[in-house]
């Protein structure tokens, strides 16, 4: 699978509904060729029993009824009018209902595909998108390249056998005029295909301006209680009023347009019409049609309208989605991070593991480098702690050691493994790492320690009360079940981080990781917090990053780490005598 699509991508999608794409093309045949013959009935019913010349029609009507009267003639035609049109009707209903279900399908598989895409997507690229613009691109463009497929598959086949079906009739009754017909045909697709792009470029930049509206109200909207701390709601709620404009102003452009461009492909069929009237009218006058098939003539005229306009809706609407197709290959082409074999599991035992760094060197994008040479090891249920000042580089050896970024050089390996040959997906089954920003669902407290896994009741009780939360959960009206809010906006951030190692301890992993997991909590709660969790964390191979002496002096080993180099390891005492730890929250 490529990492874009295309509109051959998309024809590729349709073909593999082979059953509900023969079916709904059938389905189409059968209606046309029933729609076909009623334009003929009446013309046919003036010509033969109204101006008295018989003809084909009569003389099959009188070997089955005898020498009926014209009533008989009348209700014989009409009945059999009324029934072509409701048998069509059936037919072109279920071949709306299989063109449906490929358009559904078409968009379920382009959305899995996004998803997907997403799930794998490198972090350093992530970081980069806007939740309001994968929004706009997963809904609204996936909508719009969906419907294009449902249009294509309803009209292409039936379109043309009706446009086929109509010229061979209409060049039977007077080629003259069905040549002056179709030589308008390409005039007519010509300027639908300029009305296309006219309204496709006003199309992307409604899109655009819909995309960014999103982006801005979901991050004000994420982030609304630091806007009102700030005092800010005029400013960004005035900076979404004039995004809102923009949609507005957009909106116009191309709804106006899209109208006039409508109105003009209808006016340009109108007039058209118009003008075979009055051809017909003199080609009755200086040729043998007569009045009944001139008629005729002009109900296979206005019939030819529908297809004709069909197609040009359909060259409008390609040129239309193409702005949504090139948006959804911004997504598709987003970097995906490595996708290692899993050719060895150091984790196999059950038990815990060594994690190890190797000459690491890493730096964000093509910006400065970060960490230069970075070597340290924890061994198998070994406690280590990572220090150093804000920014010296200890979050992003905590996100490197569970593979959130390749490093640039130097090996990660668990149990003497490289990560490469262990797979992503297993690293972090095994491996927890806990940030110190804690990020929750607006959901319930059940649902965000488990994360819709299954876990009894006293499983998770079990691990809030390793937390020292189980009685502040007890005392909760709906307990378990209670909503935390919005990123759990309803507790305290101690709470919240407390809530955040519950969760890392209901995993059950074999290696730890704390990054400022505690940051939080004040100096005795924290000591408290630990004391509970030394069961959790015996025998499991733990590192801590943090800057507090109370936590860093758990460590059996300690590295200090300044400006992405390891500058000194070795014991607490080590390095307190040494002059290197000074006091908390301060790291010389």
């Amino acid at each position: 699978m490529t990492d874009s699509y295309s509109f051959k991508t998309l024809f590729a999608e349709i073909r593999k509904q082979k059953n509900d794409f023969w079916r709904t093309n059938f389905y189409g045949i059968v209606a046309t060729l029933l729609l076909l013959p009623i334009p003929m009935l009446v013309p046919l019913l003036i010509d033969e029993v109204l101006l008295d010349h018989p003809g084909r029609m009569m003389e099959a009507m009188a070997r089955v009824f005898g020498a009926p009267a014209t009533w008989v003639y009348i209700v014989v035609i009409l009945a059999l009018g009324l029934c072509l049109r409701f048998a069509a009707f059936f037919f072109n209903n279920r071949k709306i209902f299989h063109s449906v279900r490929i358009t559904q399908k078409v968009s379920y598989r382009l959305r899995q595909r996004i998803l997907l895409h997403l799930e794998r997507v490198s972090l350093a690229e992530y970081e980069t998108l806007k939740s309001g613009g994968i929004a706009a691109k997963t809904v609204q463009d996936v909508e719009s390249i969906s419907s294009f497929a449902g249009q294509l598959v309803t009209t292409v086949v039936s379109a043309s056998l009706m446009l086929v079906g109509v010229a061979v009739i209409m060049l039977q009754m007077n080629w003259v005029l069905a040549l002056l017909v179709f030589l308008l045909n390409p005039l007519f697709l010509g300027f639908s295909r300029i009305l296309g792009r006219k309204t496709g470029d006003l199309m992307r930049r409604q899109h655009e301006a819909y995309e960014l509206y999103h982006e801005l109200l979901n991050e004000t909207l994420e982030l609304f209680i630091q806007v009102r701390a700030s005092n800010q709601e005029r400013s960004f709620f005035g900076l979404l009023q004039g995004r809102a404009k923009t949609i507005e102003t957009a909106s116009l452009d191309y709804g106006y347009r899209a109208f006039v461009a409508h109105n003009s492909s209808s006016l340009l069929t109108s007039t058209v019409v118009d003008l075979f009237r009055v051809l017909g009218i003199a080609a009755v006058v200086y040729s043998d049609l007569t009045i009944g098939m001139m008629i005729a003539f002009l109900f296979y005229l206005s019939t030819l309208v529908s297809p004709i306009q069909q197609l040009m809706g359909l060259v409008i609407a390609y040129q239309t989605t193409k702005p949504g197709i090139k948006r959804v290959n911004e997504l598709l082409r987003l970097a995906r991070e490595p996708d290692y074999p899993h050719e060895a599991d150091p984790f196999s035992h059950g038990g815990t593991t060594s994690v190890e760094l190797q000459d690491i060197s890493f730096s964000y994008g093509r910006g400065q480098q970060v960490l230069h040479g970075v070597s340290l090891k924890a061994r198998a249920g070994q406690k280590i702690a990572l220090i150093g000042a804000s920014g010296s580089g200890k979050t992003t050896i905590a996100q490197i050691m569970v593979g959130f970024y390749p490093p640039h050089s130097g090996l990660v390996l668990f149990g003497d493994v490289p990560l490469e040959k262990i797979g992503l997906p297993v690293v972090r089954k095994h491996v927890a790492l806990m940030l110190q920003e804690t990020l929750f669902f607006n959901d319930s407290l059940r649902m965000n320690l488990t994360l819709s896994g299954e876990k009894s009741d006293a499983e998770i009780y079990a691990a809030l009360k390793a937390v020292l939360l189980e009685s502040f959960v007890r005392t909760l009206d709906k307990g378990l079940d209670t909503r935390i809010g919005k990123n759990g906006i309803r507790l305290s951030g101690g709470q919240r981080q407390r809530l955040a190692i519950a969760r890392l301890i209901l995993s059950d992993p074999q290696i730890v990781i704390f990054d400022e997991a505690t940051s939080a909590l004040d100096n005795t709660m924290e000591f408290q917090l630990y004391d509970t969790l030394a069961p959790f964390l015996e025998g499991r191979t733990t590192i801590i990053i943090a800057h507090r002496t109370t936590t860093i002096k758990q460590a059996d080993y300690i590295y200090l780490i300044d400006e992405g180099r390891v500058a000194a390891e070795g014991c607490y005492a080590d390095l307190q005598g040494r002059g290197l730890i000074k006091e908390d929250f301060d790291v010389v």
